[in-house]
């Protein structure tokens, strides 16, 4: 049986991140996954980038492997602020960097983790077991897509969740109703009505837009909107800055920043894409749901009741945080972990209650801030946790993590 020091389970942008900082730090790793599957498989063909270019970078070990580096190198067209990043040229970025930096990706699937005297064991599809001594949990937000408990029971054809809508032609001569107002919801029924489809978009509340960047970064601007990463505002710079002091704010205080952070809301860009083009049903809510022959009948409450048909509704609602989402941890491994929000509570270097399990990326929002939802954090994360690994060699058996004295026995929340 193989063994190794620590396995990377995923690789995306925090997969990839970790994986090259800790090669470039000494320490043995292997990386499992499909690079940048999320990004290839379940974003949608036209996307743009939600952060600004200049915030989009993966983070590397050595200077030189920005978007900017790379767009430059291929005399491709860059701008660093108020011109979005197609998920186009993302990708072409991602596959560069993961092989320049990353090149040893193994493209399989991880279907199982158990904890054992003195590490791990994991089964993947087609290579056995393999035994590590430490684990990185990097598996993305794919796993945690939120359907509303009222479209559960319809049919696939009839219902999907936006990570699934990746090809807005095959809508066509369709019609289609988008649930939400936060960003996947509003881009996704831009895209359905720029490929020439019949879409509404029904809404709670009003939809809202973020702010455009600035188009000078002066002196006078910059203290008005620091710039930073995640967005540019003071409390985005406090989060992108201070993941440290968010982790010691109140659990609770904690999972309901990383549950509302930025959301319900759209891109500035998408503004001129939506008001006067897609029409809205704003102050109602699903209160049941039904197919209808071919159809799908939708039943609508607000200052009245109504009923309106469609040909597939899409659930642009979001990503719920749920450990048993993930289902290749086995159950015994996840009922060892001590929780909030849904996901583990985590160390200041994301370390788990269980000694040598580590959780990147969105499970790692309620512990560490919001800034580790997005790529611009996959820096903060890949030094902190090649750091952490370089200090201490792990221990067998289960341990208590740093804590903030909370009590972590409260109803779970759903980031």
């Amino acid at each position: 049986m193989d063994e190794i020091d620590v396995a990377i389970v995923g690789a995306g942008p925090n997969g990839v991140a970790v994986a090259a900082q800790l090669e470039a730090s000494g320490i043995e790793r292997r990386i499992f996954g499909f690079p940048f599957a999320t990004w290839r498989d379940r974003m949608p063909k036209g996307m743009l980038l939600r952060s600004e270019p200049y915030a989009s970078d993966v983070a590397s070990p050595a200077p030189g492997f920005t978007v900017r580096d790379y767009c430059l190198s291929q005399e491709l067209p860059y701008v660093e602020r108020r011109q979005p990043l197609s998920r186009e040229t993302f990708l072409l970025y991602a596959d560069w960097f993961t092989r320049t930096l990353v090149p040893d990706v193994e493209q399989v699937h991880v279907t199982s983790l158990r904890h054992t005297e003195g590490g791990f064991l994991l089964a993947t599809e087609d290579r056995g077991q393999i035994r590590a001594r430490r684990v990185v949990v990097a598996t993305g937000v794919v796993p945690f897509a939120h359907v509303p408990e009222v479209l559960r029971s319809l049919p696939d054809q009839l219902v999907s969740h936006s990570s699934a809508c990746v090809d807005s032609s095959e809508f066509r001569g369709r019609r289609v109703g988008v649930i939400g107002a936060g960003q996947s919801a509003l881009e996704t029924a831009a895209l359905l009505h720029e490929e020439g489809v019949e879409v509404e978009l029904i809404t709670r509340e009003a939809i809202t837009y973020n702010q455009a960047v600035p188009e000078t970064t002066d002196f006078w601007t910059s203290l008005r909107r620091p710039v930073n990463p995640l967005c540019e505002t003071w409390h985005c710079w406090g989060y992108y800055t201070f993941p440290d002091v968010f982790w010691a704010l109140p659990e609770r205080l904690r999972v309901e920043k990383a549950r509302t952070f930025l959301g319900p809301s759209g891109a500035w860009w998408l503004q001129q894409r939506l008001e006067g083009r897609v029409p809205v049903r704003t102050g109602c809510w699903v209160v049941d749901a039904r197919p209808v022959g071919d159809q799908v009948c939708l039943v609508l409450e607000g200052e009245h009741r109504e009923e309106v048909t469609y040909d597939h509704v899409i659930a642009g609602t979001g990503f719920e945080l749920d450990l048993d989402r993930l289902a290749f941890i086995s159950s015994d491994l996840r009922r060892s972990l001590k929780l909030a929000g849904g996901v583990p509570v985590l160390s200041r270097s994301f370390e788990s209650s269980v000694d040598g399990l580590f959780f990147v990326g969105s499970p790692a929002a309620p512990s560490l801030g919001p800034s580790m939802r997005f790529i611009s954090g996959s820096r903060f994360t890949a030094r902190r946790l090649a750091r952490r690994m370089k200090a201490k060699r792990p221990r067998a058996g289960v341990h208590r993590p740093e804590t903030t004295g909370v009590d972590s026995s409260s109803p779970r929340a759903t980031p």
